[in-house]
């Protein structure tokens, strides 16, 4: 469950419209957000002090917007190394989830993942919610706000490991604001059309058996694919109006280490839409 979170900002445009994320999360026991703005040490040097007490200033007006949803918030600003004052802080302060805005000054830009959110997603125990740029035109970054109905059809790839299961409890956590569950199998390769069937059927019996406990609350969808898992699951959301892709960050065989292995970190890179990345060792 998620009553904690975690939001670095930076002051853009980008990262106020993530703060809509919170109202949403209320909905299913958010009860603290901590706003939390890193001075990097390394671009502010001998101007850091006064940088700080900016960003004091700038970081109270969030805190008001959340005051304004009648959410708890507090406020920290501090200097130091970017990505690794975020994840320290996260596990310091006991938070469930990270919320990551698709922001200009270095989270995600575009398809790409920054070297901050990457090491975020490799680093953290926690979950991370990653939000991301729509689509570029000329030189202007069309946003399309966060969310915004983020969990109205979510998408879920399962390989039906353990860990991986482990995905649905937090998923029944947020089923009060989920509309649309979809279930997903990637099968990679078969040696012949005949094991490709054999294969397709029993994977589509244990993804039902899996959404079984949804249905009573939820629309539960299942999808079993064949090809490329990234490609895949990045075509159907795409395909599909998915607005929310959730993964396990460990799993087997191309989920084998979801986030440093090729098949997440294609999905990431790829996709455009936001993903919520669910530890399968989450503290």
């Amino acid at each position: 469950m998620i009553r904690t979170i975690l939001f670095p900002v930076d002051f853009s445009t980008e990262s106020s419209d993530v703060l809509s994320c919170a109202g949403e999360l209320k909905n299913v026991g958010l009860e603290k957000v901590i706003l939390l703005h890193v001075v990097d040490i390394y671009k502010a040097q001998g101007l850091a002090p006064m940088f700080e007490r900016n960003a004091k200033e700038k970081i109270e007006e969030y805190r008001k917007v959340l005051e304004e949803m009648d959410i708890d918030s507090s406020t920290l600003v501090v200097q130091g190394d970017v990505k690794k004052t975020i994840a320290s802080v996260a596990e310091d302060e006991g938070v469930d989830c990270i919320i990551m805005g698709a922001t200009t000054g270095g989270f995600i830009r575009g398809r790409l993942m920054g070297r901050t959110t990457e090491y975020i997603s490799r680093t953290s125990s926690k979950m991370v919610l990653i939000e991301k740029y729509d689509h570029f035109r000329e030189e202007d970054e069309l946003y399309i706000k966060a969310c915004s109905a983020k969990f109205s059809r979510v998408l879920l790839p399962m390989d039906f490991s353990r860990n991986s299961k482990k995905a649905l409890d937090e998923i029944e956590h947020l089923s009060d604001i989920i509309h649309e569950l979809i279930l997903m199998h990637v099968i990679e390769r078969a040696r012949s059309p005949e094991e490709l069937e054999e294969i397709k059927e029993d994977a589509l019996k244990s993804l039902r058996d899996l959404g079984q406990r949804f249905e009573d609350k939820l629309d539960v969808e299942y999808q079993v694919a064949e090809g490329n898992p990234s490609e895949s699951i990045d075509r159907f959301a795409e395909e599909t109006d998915v607005t929310l892709i959730a993964v396990t960050t460990h799993g087997k065989g191309s989920f084998k280490d979801i986030l440093l292995g090729s098949t997440a970190e294609n999905l990431l890179r790829r996709t455009l839409k936001p993903v919520l990345l669910i530890p399968a060792g989450k503290r």
